[in-house]
């Protein structure tokens, strides 16, 4: 028996699983701290791009650390917990004794956020690159990589940023500081602008099919796991699948649901658009389906496909319409049915979809009530990430009659890039979000963001320093049910007495494509 002395912490990576494999995402830990452990023991469940398996005690021992937390993305090599064992298998892994960790094509792991890899730079320092002449290479190296690319993507140059007024420790800038230049720019712009309208969110409406899909009947086809696991992955126990109900007809649901919230008559309406990647018909528009069930012709309609983002791209258009004073009236709807256009059969995504309809009166007049403003919305598109969730054939690429792979008619997704393409992308737009409203994040009542996977959500309230309390979700009964979501959320917490006057929230969404887009909703 080995004395205490002779006893050392192994500190225990993420491992190595093949030469594509540069991360891995750690679903759950199946141990805490002060558990006796044994070798082969099934402790955590880890998920990377291609599978997600069962990570085994490499030796005897006890738990003294867990280095990350449910939801985190390791890179391979990271430290992932610490074991006291007197185990010598292990002995090369004892903490303090390895050299620095290197993951991703030789890069030192770099906890001021600084790192890059050798001949090569990250985003943010490529686009400061650019910069430099202009904003001067002494101002800038000061500042964090956060608030270069708040620098550079605002344009702000040498003479505006030496003189903002700084109140950081030691004179330095600070996120506040930037915004606060960047509003009262805006405000000095706008000051000049005359005409322009508020614009009120008057009404919501929301429709989901009667047919509710439980996580068992997923069972059959995937014999390997049990109900509890798809909610552990996902944070979906159940959602609703459309039977003979088209878009169209949930859209004219949610919408004369929104009507009627709103206090506003179809023929009040000024315009329609739809939000959808899931049309009754590639052509003509679901909006012109909605326009002729509404019965409110001869106004325009249109549908736009911005997935999952699609609800929030349509009511910056709307939006546009109200402030402009071109229309008073606009119904903002998405719709999908995603369950018709998803393989029964892939793990991916045949437990992750749902379908529903949710939509919107945006007014130039407040109507009865408290009136709810909308404000500050942003939408990004990053097309590095345009082929991480698709559905190719039906377009031109591959029309009817085309020699396509089976399965190319349904929903595809690189779960691994998803996740951490979504993460980085929920993470940067409600920053940016809050940044350009002027509001401190710990300052919204509510972030609701588009229901897209439980533990990517826990992933960003993580990474931003903010309680999950914060975050709505409903995920669990409605499942993702894509740019219909946002809305849903809203209704729900509407009718259960969850918003209060006054209160901002925070919207953000991201789709395929990859569209991004956020705002802010006072309620």
């Amino acid at each position: 028996m080995l004395t205490e002395k002779e006893r050392f912490v192994a500190s225990i990576p993420m491992p190595f699983t093949g030469e594509s494999i540069v991360d891995g995402i750690l679903v759950a830990w199946l141990v805490k701290v002060g558990d006796t452990i044994h070798k082969g023991q099934h402790i955590a469940d880890i998920e990377t791009e291609k599978s997600t398996w069962d990570f085994e005690a490499p030796c005897n021992g006890e738990v003294v650390a867990l280095n990350c937390a449910e939801g985190d993305v390791v890179d391979v090599g990271a430290p992932l917990l610490e074991v006291r064992t007197e185990d010598a298998d292990v002995r090369h892994l004892e903490k303090g004794a390895a050299a620095p960790t290197t993951t991703r094509a030789g890069r030192i792991p770099d906890h001021s956020g600084n790192g890059t890899s050798p001949g090569h730079s990250s985003s943010t320092a490529g686009a400061a690159d650019s910069r430099k002449t202009e904003i001067g290479q002494a101002l800038f190296r000061r500042l964090s990589p956060r608030l270069k690319k708040m620098v550079t993507d605002n344009n702000i140059r040498e003479a505006a940023l030496a003189g903002i007024h700084a109140t950081g420790p030691d004179g330095q800038l600070t996120a506040a500081d930037i915004g606060k230049y960047l509003d009262e720019l805006e405000a000095s712009k706008e000051s000049g602008v005359s005409g322009l309208r508020p614009c009120y969110l008057r009404g919501i409406g929301t429709h989901v099919p009667a047919k509710i899909v439980e996580n068992s009947e997923f069972l059959t086809a995937f014999s390997d796991i049990n109900e509890n696991y798809i909610e552990k992955v996902t944070g979906i126990k159940q959602r609703r699948w459309a039977e003979k109900e088209t878009t169209s007809d949930l859209a004219v649901l949610a919408s004369g649901a929104a009507l009627e919230a709103a206090g506003i008559d179809r023929g009040e309406l000024d315009l329609i658009i739809v939000a959808t990647t899931t049309p009754d018909m590639p052509l003509p528009a679901s909006a012109c389906a909605v326009q002729k069930k509404l019965g409110c012709t001869r106004i325009p309609a249109f549908d736009i496909a911005a997935a999952c983002s699609g609800w929030l791209y349509a009511l910056s258009i709307g939006r546009q319409f109200v402030r402009s004073g071109v229309y008073r009236n606009v119904l903002v709807v998405a719709a999908e049915v995603m369950s018709k256009f998803t393989d029964k059969t892939d793990r991916a995504t045949a437990f992750l979809f749902g379908d529903g309809a949710g939509a919107a009166v945006l007014s130039s007049e407040p109507g009865p009530g408290k009136p709810h403003e909308l404000s500050h919305i942003i939408m990004e598109a990053d097309s590095s990430g345009y082929d991480i969730i698709d559905r190719k054939a039906g377009g031109s690429q591959l029309p009817p009659g085309s020699n396509h792979t089976a399965g190319d008619e349904y929903w595809f997704m690189d779960g691994g890039r998803m996740f951490r393409g979504a993460v980085t992308a929920f993470s940067e737009i409600i920053e940016a979000v809050a940044l350009d409203s002027g509001v401190a994040l710990g300052d919204f009542a509510w972030i609701v963001p588009h229901q897209a996977n439980q533990r990517i959500l826990k992933t960003v309230a993580h990474k931003l320093q903010l309680p999950m309390d914060r975050f709505f979700f409903n995920i669990e009964k409605y499942g993702n049910t894509s740019a219909a979501s946002i809305p849903l959320c809203l209704k729900e917490m509407e009718l259960s007495g969850k918003l209060k006057p006054g209160d901002k929230i925070l919207l953000c969404a991201v789709g395929a494509g990859l569209t991004i887009a956020g705002g802010v909703l006072t309620w």
